[in-house]
């Protein structure tokens, strides 16, 4: 469940969602950052991915509902062939105002 909101932008209204992402497995050391970072820019996704310290990588993802759902089945499959992603985490965040994707 992702949590819906509209914009406004050039007198069109977009829906929006936006998810947090906590991606288990082998997600640090192998490019996972770059390649979340990629798909984020493919499908219009705004928010930042970054390390924790226990292994896991979070996600902040935020679009257009049919984006993030492309986006995060791509993340659960694994955005590269060097990462192995065993279990992906999400909750549902409020809207912010994001205008691009960072990594940290």
């Amino acid at each position: 469940m992702h949590l819906v909101s509209s914009t406004q932008e050039k007198g069109e209204i977009m829906a929006q969602t936006a998810v947090l992402l906590t991606a288990h497995g082998r997600v640090q050391g192998v490019g996972f950052r770059y390649s979340t970072y990629q798909l984020a820019i493919r499908h219009h996704i705004f928010g930042f991915v970054r390390n924790n310290s226990d292994g896991t990588v979070t996600i902040l993802a935020q679009g257009a509902p049919s984006m993030i759902s492309i986006f995060t089945d791509a993340i659960a499959q694994s955005p590269n062939s060097w990462a192995h992603v065993t279990k992906l985490e999400q909750v549902p965040q409020q809207i912010q105002p994001l205008k691009k994707f960072d990594i940290y």
